[in-house]
């Protein structure tokens, strides 16, 4: 059960990584998403975490501070995000 519960975890952990690394190469000209989540993996564990919080806390206050324009000021934020992760 533990090996189950601690690769459910690790998965999780590496996809959200991932969304990070996604979202910094889109704000970050000049690097793929290879090269930023590479540089990401090659952190400690510690400073991987407080960057993939870091990165999830900032879309969400964007996420809650364009919720104060309604549906439209949504759109135009998952618009947005979209936009930086291609």
């Amino acid at each position: 059960m533990a090996q189950g519960v601690r690769q459910v975890l690790f998965r999780g952990g590496t996809l959200c990584r991932r969304g990070a690394s996604t979202l910094i190469a889109g704000l970050w000209p000049g690097r793929s998403l290879h090269d930023v989540d590479d540089a990401l993996a090659a952190r400690p564990v510690g400073q991987q975490a407080a960057i993939t919080s870091g990165v999830f806390l900032c879309l969400v206050l964007a996420g809650f501070f364009a919720a104060q324009f309604g549906w439209i000021g949504i759109l135009v934020f998952w618009l947005a995000v979209i936009l930086i992760a291609q």
